[in-house]
């Protein structure tokens, strides 16, 4: 029952899930061996929606990298896509069978669709099975027979005490290391897994992260720690698979890479950090084939490794296309691993990770299930459940499987406070260890223009709201757009007065929500003269990074999508980047907003001196609630500012002044409550 329901849910997502976009071309231009194809920006049709319907969500993306290309007219050709320029709604396309087509005519792009291969998993039915009964495991995780020893992390007496608990976790066949915003997550796993193949000299472990960076990220934290630890002799048993790695980060551990020769992974290096503008083609056609080259080389070496590392690394899609390989490494159908991780594992779908989750004897979950979700399309109910959930939906509330990280040491106190208020529930704070720091708070104590050092959060008001553009194929705003070109432009020193800039563009990054929003603020920068090396990015593809300034302007904060549960997700995933300063932008609609509304309420009744009255007291009173209006009160453990009443005097609306947020009180309950206490 349970295997018929998932795969209808499969099937519900990859129909919601266009296998092609079709864009009407305004011209093409031939540079040397490749091709400029501009596309008109209002259109776009994708295969299986009504036209139009894609056009609302579909923009030019990186997604598209490495997308096919076909045409019909005037004569049938096909070619891959180099490089996108989603500003100028240009593609550069590579190895055209024959010119690409002229004004009005389509060309079609078929991205490369990563779910089939979770797909394939789930209708070998043996395998299936295999996964489905790891389902109830992680709800009733347990314990694990074992005479290894429990890791104590003693080499590294800095773990905070919440980080040496979670060691712990290894001792479970499910367990779930929660980690939100600048806990240490990452160096926790690190040590985790570092004490993890040191006490148990014959263990294999196969780590998993979403994205490249992230793998990259957790494999070097395995590495340092072994280092620091000095487990010298472990180093060499970790390896990261796959070619899509970034060559700089491995300097001076070329050893986590699988190749006899290290010189590949410098000239790698040395070849990514020369990648020429997109507007260049024929520079960029020939740096594509220099990388290229030199990952192939690196994957024919890659091969065996495997078969003799320890602890092997890739992405969770590179585990769902190679998984027949990973099964093999185990002849006699036992787990081929004795843990299985699987970092950023909030991201990850229930299907995705329950089809590797047999790979394992135990599973480990590393994650924020209050940052983004797994991507879903598809409206179907079963797909939201197996799709749009991920493990951390099935894990216990409390117990010893499950370890919250709530000390971090990333933002600024304010900015903690709020993202902890907001999101968290209160149950996040600045380490102790960095707030004994003069330096941690002298790098967190500096003036962006007119906003004071000792300001952190900021909101900057802007007159009009923002609406959607059929044109941008989005929402877009061109105030709060020229508001933060004007912002960053200043503290580069960019600005029309010459003074010299106080932060450097490294320091400075901007997320919106909406691609249409980014391609106008990178159209406004560039315009100043402002360096691309000044991050402008959608939400979805900022988690993981972080910036001294954060400047966040949702654009328009009445679209459907920002109402839902997962633009809270998101706007905490926004706010959590910051380390010093948050620059939020919004208009009189994005007030009405509940979760932008939130901060607005947050700032307003951050210094509210007024003395607070207890409800209890007040529902006393012949004129209650009216009397509670306006007022600041107390009711159980929530204290905020009493902002409306209903019309029937029912029910009064509290404005909470740590979360922000608006609460229905009952006025029934407290008068009973009243009465009882006389």
């Amino acid at each position: 029952m349970l295997l018929a329901e998932l795969r209808a849910a499969l099937n519900a997502e990859l129909a919601a899930t266009p296998e092609y976009y079709d864009f009407k071309v305004l011209r093409s231009e031939r540079e040397g061996s490749l091709w400029r194809v501009t596309l008109e920006p209002g259109y776009v049709f994708a295969e299986g929606q009504r036209p139009g319907q894609s056009s609302a969500q579909t923009l030019l993306d990186d997604s598209l990298d490495g997308a096919s290309a076909w045409w019909g007219a005037p004569v049938k050709g096909g070619a891959s896509v180099l490089a996108l320029v989603p500003e100028d709604d240009q593609l550069v396309l590579q190895n055209a069978s024959c010119p690409p087509p002229g004004p009005d005519c389509l060309i079609r792009l078929y991205p490369t669709r990563f779910l089939n291969a979770v797909a394939d998993a789930w209708w070998d039915t043996p395998w299936a099975e295999r996964a489905l009964a790891c389902l109830p495991d992680l709800a009733q995780p347990q314990a694990l027979n074992s005479a290894a020893p429990p890791l104590s992390g003693a080499p590294f007496r800095w773990l905070r005490s919440a980080q040496r608990q979670a060691l712990s976790l290894v001792e479970h066949s499910s367990a779930f290391l929660w980690g939100p915003p600048g806990t240490g997550k990452t160096t926790t796993l690190g040590v985790l897994l570092a004490e993890y193949l040191d006490t148990r000299p014959q263990a294999r472990v196969l780590l998993l992260s979403t994205t490249n960076q992230a793998v990259d990220l957790a494999t070097l934290a395995v590495d340092k720690a072994l280092q620091k630890g000095r487990r010298e002799h472990c180093r060499a048993a970790v390896q990261r698979l796959g070619t899509r790695f970034d060559a700089a980060a491995y300097a001076g551990r070329e050893h986590l890479i699988p190749t006899e020769d290290q010189g590949l992974i410098a000239a790698l290096a040395r070849a990514e950090a020369a990648r020429p503008t997109a507007r260049d083609a024929a520079a960029l056609k020939a740096w594509a084939d220099r990388v290229a080259d030199l990952r192939e080389q690196l994957r024919a070496s890659s091969l065996q490794v495997l078969q003799r590392c320890r602890l092997a690394s890739m992405t969770t899609t590179r585990a769902a296309f190679t998984l027949k390989t990973l099964r093999e490494l185990s002849a006699d159908e036992e787990p081929p691993f004795d843990l299985l991780v699987f970092d950023e594992a909030s991201q990850v779908s229930l299907a995705h990770a329950l089809a590797l989750m047999p790979l394992g004897r135990a599973r480990l979950f590393a994650g924020d299930p209050q940052q983004l979700s797994p991507v879903q399309r598809s409206a179907d109910r079963a797909a939201r459940k197996w799709l749009g959930r991920s493990a951390f939906s099935e894990k216990p509330l409390r117990g010893p499987s499950v370890a919250l990280l709530d000390e971090q040491s990333r933002m600024a106190g304010p900015i903690s406070e709020l993202v902890s208020d907001l999101f968290y529930d209160g149950a996040l704070r600045v380490a102790a260890d960095a707030r004994a720091s003069p330096a941690w708070a002298q790098a967190r104590h500096r003036a962006l223009g007119s906003i004071a050092a000792d300001t952190h959060v900021h909101v900057h008001q802007v007159k009009n709201d923002g609406a959607w553009s059929a044109a941008e194929r989005g929402p877009v705003r061109a105030e709060s757009a020229e508001a933060i070109a004007a912002t960053v432009a200043a503290a580069l020193g960019l600005g029309a007065s010459g003074e010299a800039g106080a932060w450097q563009p490294q320091e400075l990054i901007v997320l919106t929500p909406f691609r249409a929003q980014r391609a106008l603020i990178r159209q406004r920068l560039r315009a100043r003269g402002v360096p691309e090396s000044v991050k402008v990015s959608t939400v979805h593809r900022a988690q993981g990074s972080e910036a001294p300034v954060l400047l966040f302007d949702p654009a328009d904060g009445s679209q459907p999508f920002l109402q839902t549960e997962e633009a809270q997700r998101l706007i905490n995933v926004a706010l959590s980047r910051a380390q010093a300063k948050v620059i939020v932008y919004l208009s009189p609609a994005d007030a009405s907003n509940p979760w932008l509304a939130a901060i607005l309420q947050r700032l307003r009744l951050a210094g509210d001196a007024r003395e607070v009255t207890p409800l209890l007291e007040l529902a006393r009173q012949p004129n209650f609630p009216a009397n509670a209006l306006g007022r600041r009160v107390s009711a159980g453990r929530h204290t905020g500012e009493v902002s409306h009443l209903s019309p029937d005097g029912q029910a009064l609306w509290l404005v909470n002044e740590r979360s922000g947020a608006s609460q229905a009180i009952d006025v029934g309950f407290w008068r009973k409550k009243a009465a009882e206490a006389t």
